[in-house]
């Protein structure tokens, strides 16, 4: 009897072993696999954090240029209004102060256009900056890969391009009506 527990004690440790040995191979591997993952990562990070960098120091450039030129702007709205003042204070007729005001009016249109203009210039090469940082490098592999693509999806449209083969059937039919429709012109 001792012998029969022994030897079943003995099945159930290699049993135990056996599973637990390829639980514990798989389980190194999936470990051995994320360090990898989370070293490669790194690159990632570090560039994802350089471009942030790089986003940070255009949006201060570009807050810079915006608040100069809104400064501008208001600047400008001032000194007019202290010459329409007193371009009205000192009109000797209504006619005089109408035609002035009338001119100073042409003048400020063409300092708000000039300005809105400005700012729209701004605007595009603000976004012209932001789309070129987050533009993907195209790498030289990827390009060779997408020739070979574009290649191949020639070839399968030309293949779908052609025509299907028309059946002898629908031939003769057209044939007879042809003959048929002769017949009764003549």
């Amino acid at each position: 009897m001792d012998n029969q527990i022994q030897n079943f004690v003995d099945n159930v440790v290699v049993r135990a072993r056996t599973i637990t040995g390829g639980t514990v191979t798989d389980i190194r591997s999936a470990t051995r696999d994320a360090a990898g993952k989370v070293k490669s990562a790194k690159g990632t990070v570090h560039e994802v954090g350089k471009r942030g960098l790089k986003l940070n120091e255009m949006a201060f450039h570009y807050l810079d240029q915006l608040i100069k030129l809104q400064l501008k702007f208001v600047e400008a709205t001032f000194d007019e209004g202290a010459k329409r003042l007193t371009t009205a204070a000192n009109a000797p007729s209504f006619g005089k102060l109408v035609e002035d005001q009338v001119s100073l009016l042409t003048v400020t249109r063409e300092r708000i256009v000039g300005t809105a203009k400005e700012t729209l210039g701004l605007v595009k090469e603000t976004r012209k900056g932001v789309v070129s940082l987050f533009k993907p490098v195209a790498k030289p592999k990827a390009a060779k890969k997408t020739a070979v693509r574009k290649a191949a999806a020639k070839k399968v449209s030309k293949k779908a391009v052609r025509k299907a083969p028309v059946k002898k059937a629908v031939r003769k039919t057209s044939a007879k009506k042809t003959t048929a429709v002769t017949a009764k012109a003549a």
